[in-house]
């Protein structure tokens, strides 16, 4: 409120004025990238028809990997927009997190199953969580541990258990780490801590802050601990008794 008639409240209806015009950018931003995101599904969808005729099997391969990647993409900013609206709602129904997290790994992951170990704690209770989403987070999780952990090395853990009257989920790999001045920003969009890495060893900084976005839509937390060398650890801590509402 700018009730004063001096110097002051005229300086209180500028700042006003101009946070105002900054909301108006940020939103036609959001906008535009959400525009942007819906109409390249059908060119996609349309050239991986057409793909498939291509008789360079090699080729074929190149281009239909890029083209998957940039479905991701797509779909990375598409669902971190929808949690970003006020009236977003999750689609509750009752999940059973072992089984899951080995359909994550069975399913998604078929071609690294040698890379990857999971633990899953007996007894965990069902759990009301959004299955997409949470499958997502997973996905997200598991391939970004997989991008740093060594080819050689010790297979990724994604781990889940019940702690503290919390369920805790964790996607653990022993790669380089993340270094300490990085680990308050890596969930931030569009943030990565080495601006020059490649697609193979990084992507495009949205899949940590997706996963932040739906552990918050359900009431939880994402923490990534690391030391460096030492690897990092996506630690998720959900409710146990999570009820979905409307954001």
């Amino acid at each position: 409120p700018t009730p004063r008639r001096d110097e002051l409240g005229d300086l209180s209806r500028d700042i006003n004025k101009m946070a105002d015009d900054v909301q108006g950018m940020l939103e036609a931003k959001r906008q535009l990238m959400l525009a942007i995101s819906h109409e390249l599904r059908s060119p996609l969808t349309r050239s991986k028809v057409s793909l498939a005729m291509l008789e360079d099997e090699r080729t074929r391969e190149n281009i239909l990997e890029d083209m998957e990647e940039m479905e991701r993409l797509i779909t990375d900013i598409l669902e971190s927009e929808a949690l970003n609206t006020r009236h977003a709602v999750l689609r509750s129904e009752p999940v059973n997190i072992g089984e899951l997290i080995e359909s994550v790994i069975e399913v998604d992951f078929a071609h690294s199953k040698e890379r990857l170990s999971s633990e899953v704690e007996d007894g965990i209770p069902i759990v009301t969580l959004d299955t997409t989403r949470i499958r997502l987070l997973l996905r997200n999780l598991i391939d970004n541990a997989l991008r740093y952990n060594p080819e050689d090395g010790q297979p990724v853990l994604v781990s889940a258990c019940v702690d503290e009257g919390k369920l805790d989920i964790r996607v653990q790999d022993h790669g380089p780490g993340i270094p300490e001045e990085h680990l308050a920003q890596v969930t931030e969009p569009f943030y990565r801590a080495d601006p020059a890495r490649s697609r193979a060893t990084g992507g495009f900084g949205l899949g940590l802050y997706l996963c932040r976005r739906i552990v918050e839509a359900h009431g939880g937390t994402l923490n990534m601990p690391s030391a460096s060398g030492q690897g990092a650890t996506a630690i998720v801590l959900l409710p146990l008794e999570a009820v979905v509402e409307q954001l």
